[in-house]
């Protein structure tokens, strides 16, 4: 392991987390016969309720996670854990194995914290719930994480402390839900919690009140200033136009034609990076087919189309129509012919729009890892091959960010590194303030359809933001100026 990637917290346990390459996951039903029982292994089962589907059989799950103890063995009750949260997930749709690693992470420091107090003579297990609250391992565990939080030098976030303690409570919430223990084996409630009532907007645009449960195990957060941020799916920053014109113009000089255009569909369609890598060439044909004179072409993305989304989401993105043209010009360009031949799907217009020169994804698509495992695309690759290959997750898009900025503050120094996702966020305040210059206010239901806003919450963050960061920055001025004021008198 990397020196920076290891915790830096010093527990004495080498609990770790290992993964199975290729897992094939399946239902196992005990029979029993003239007092012999034999476990039958029958293919795992989905079915999607979004859309009433017969049951879906699942292929093989790339890396899926297990917990090792620090002795070397599974840690059971946390592999079962896990295995029953990704059946519970699966009912819905497939399950995203990102999701499950993170929980398997946050379990498995908590597994090393329990082994390091064992190793240190404390009498303490998973499940050990005495009569006195504060000596119960959940309660003993939460303030274990509040005094990592009061150290100078925090091995640990906040956020990451929230999580890990959400990750156990879970835990002990899945563990009796599925039995996989008996309640009776817990001497004492691993927790408290009651339920609360918080106002949102749902996806119509109504305000109801969503009911949550709270436990004891709570983290205070403290209250920090936002200003020039957006909440959409984490803190993005809207790029001003001065910005903007420092970024289009470094990036006609960068001479990457593949990374050009991914920059431009972002800004120009408001795209996540994970719908804008897996963008398909028989997407690009469709819209051309489909273009007017000016204007705008839909593309349907999201579950089922073979372009991803966030959390599979379908909705439709909004192209101009000369972003159509460059796209196609570029699908048909000597570059990605190139690339195309030495990528998985070949000449198929099933293939990628965005290749690197090596013929790689910069971001891997589900439905590639389904057609590597079957179909006419899985019949020329190796065996290994259509379970075991690189899943790219669009660090090498991040990293030219990183280079353009560098590029770019050589001129201008104060420059400000931003990320791809901003993109985004600058695509939803263009297309406002757009709107305002028109005179058009009311465009909340119109670019809550662009983004694939799934609340209007989050929306709504869009429309805010230039009076509420407007107001702020002036009542900033205006205390700074009142203290400069002040100071003189002072030393008179």
């Amino acid at each position: 392991m990397r020196p920076d990637k290891r915790s830096k917290e010093a527990l004495n346990s080498n609990a770790h987390l290992s993964f199975i390459d290729v897992f094939t996951p399946s239902h196992v039903t005990l029979e029993t016969n003239f007092d012999q029982t034999a476990a039958r292994f029958s293919p795992f089962k989905y079915t999607d309720l979004s859309i009433q589907l017969s049951p879906i059989e699942d292929g093989v799950i790339r890396k899926f996670p297990i917990i090792i103890k620090g002795n070397g063995t599974p840690w059971d009750l946390g592999n079962l854990y896990l295995m029953n949260k990704f059946t519970e997930m699966a009912k819905l749709e497939p399950p995203s194995v990102e999701t499950v690693k993170s929980i398997a992470k946050h379990l498995m420091m908590y597994l090393r914290w329990i082994e390091h107090l064992q190793s240190e003579g404390k009498a303490i297990h998973e499940i050990h719930f005495p009569e006195l609250e504060e000596s119960r391992v959940t309660w003993t565990y939460y303030r274990y994480l509040k005094r990592l939080l009061r150290q100078t030098n925090q091995p640990i976030s906040l956020g990451v402390a929230k999580a890990r303690m959400q990750a156990v409570v879970n835990f002990y919430k899945g563990l009796l839900a599925w039995n996989l223990i008996l309640k009776s084996t817990l001497e004492n409630e691993p927790y408290n919690s009651t339920l609360a009532g918080i106002p949102v907007i749902n996806s119509a645009g109504i305000q109801c009140i969503k009911t949550i449960e709270i436990t004891n195990f709570t983290f205070r957060v403290p209250k920090r200033s936002h200003i020039g941020e957006i909440k959409d799916g984490g803190r993005l920053r809207p790029l001003t136009e001065e910005e903007q014109t420092l970024i289009l113009n470094q990036l006609k000089q960068s001479g990457n034609q593949a990374f050009i255009l991914m920059c431009l569909v972002a800004l120009f369609t408001g795209a996540r990076i994970q719908t804008v890598c897996t963008i398909r060439v028989k997407d690009i044909y469709y819209l051309h087919s489909n273009t007017s004179a000016e204007g705008e072409v839909l593309l349907l993305v999201g579950k089922g189309t073979g372009v991803d989304s966030k959390n599979q989401k379908r909705y439709r993105i909004h192209f101009p129509v000369a972003l159509v043209r460059m796209l196609r010009d570029y699908i048909e360009s000597e570059e990605h012919l190139e690339r195309r031949a030495l990528s998985f799907y070949r000449e198929s217009n099933e293939n990628y729009v965005f290749l690197t020169s090596n013929g790689s994804p910069y971001y891997t698509s589900t439905s590639e890892i389904s057609d590597r495992q079957r179909g006419m695309f899985s019949q020329r690759i190796s065996a290994k091959d259509r379970v075991s290959f690189p899943i790219q997750k669009g660090n090498a898009v991040r990293n030219y960010i990183i280079r353009l900025v560098r590029d770019i503050q050589v001129i201008h120094p104060d420059f400000i590194l931003f990320r791809f996702h901003d993109l985004r966020a600058t695509f939803g305040m263009n297309f406002i303030r757009d709107a305002d210059a028109l005179g058009i206010k009311d465009v909340r239901a119109e670019l809550k359809a662009r983004m694939g806003h799934s609340n209007f919450d989050t929306t709504q963050g869009y429309l805010d933001f230039d009076k509420s960061n407007a107001a702020a920055k002036a009542a900033i001025a205006f205390h700074h100026e009142r203290i400069n004021r002040t100071f003189p008198r002072l030393q008179s």
